[in-house]
């Protein structure tokens, strides 16, 4: 049980400290022309531009759908725990008509893991050659994030840790933040327990139905830091009780977090069971 809350509930994720790939699926169907769409977009910080294709249907019988290609741009505004809120204007050709539109859009998703969700909800004018028309629009969907630090190998790689404390230490805050090494390695430590505990959170909810008085344990023993990326290595100890027999089961896992920056504080991007 305890390694499916670990190996669950530590994946992979995002941040500010280098850009993020993301690669999206969804729907408006019912309220904008596209039953279905895909978009690839990159975003650094608070900043996200993206390219869409999409399938429109003609809504008219006898009449086949037609291609929708275009693009938006994204702000965030507000992130309230695992939600962020964000704005967002694009443009795209359908068919033979133009259409601009903006709104906003909210994302959840969970630190160490890849896969989010957003909704987004705006107005849209659509140009014709005879009108102008002006409505709704609505997208749902599923984000894949891929970091592009840890495409490129710029992430340390996973060290091992042994029992106490270690540091590994390369490089330092920007100036600007008015860190020391102490300030900066507490916050690297601070942001791996944080995005562990919130995964094996999430986890623990995930399998309630098979698990119950889950209890979990998060021990950072070392940290290495290399510029704006770094890692964090330590140990989960997860037990709870099996809901088929009663009894209680637990484990201990190691691992690796990796980090970048987040303008003077850092966000994990990925995890690696040891």
């Amino acid at each position: 049980m305890a390694l499916g809350l670990a190996t669950v509930g530590l994946a992979a994720s995002s941040t500010a400290g280098a850009a993020d790939i993301r690669l999206g699926l969804n729907t408006g169907a019912g309220v904008s022309c596209q039953v279905a769409a895909g978009r690839v977009g990159v975003q650094e910080g608070r900043f996200g531009i993206y390219g869409q294709g999409g399938y429109c249907n003609s809504n008219v019988e006898g009449k086949s759908g037609t291609g929708a290609f275009g693009g938006l741009i994204t702000g965030d505004l507000f992130t309230f725990g695992n939600v962020t809120t964000y704005g967002l204007v694009g443009a795209e050709l359908q068919g033979n008509s133009t259409a601009i539109h903006g709104g906003l859009g909210l994302r959840y998703g969970i630190a160490l893991l890849p896969v989010e969700a957003y909704l987004e909800a705006g107005v849209q004018r659509t140009n014709t050659a005879l009108l102008n028309i002006i409505g709704p629009r609505l997208a749902v969907g599923v984000n894949y994030r891929i970091n592009v630090a840890n495409l490129q190998g710029q992430i340390p790689a996973p060290f091992q840790f042994e029992d106490g404390t270690t540091i590994q230490y390369a490089g330092s805050a920007p100036a600007e933040c008015n860190l020391t090494q102490e300030q900066d390695v507490a916050s690297a430590r601070g942001a791996a327990n944080s995005a562990a505990a919130e995964g094996l959170g999430a986890a623990a909810s995930a399998y309630g139905a098979a698990y119950s008085n889950v209890s979990y344990k998060v021990e950072v023993t070392g940290v290495g830091i290399n510029g704006n990326t770094g890692s964090a290595g330590g140990k989960v100890t997860v037990s709870a009780t099996q809901n088929s027999n009663g009894e209680r089961v637990s484990g201990v896992y190691g691992g690796t977090i990796k980090l970048v920056r987040a303008g003077c504080g850092w966000q994990a991007t990925g995890y690696t069971r040891g």
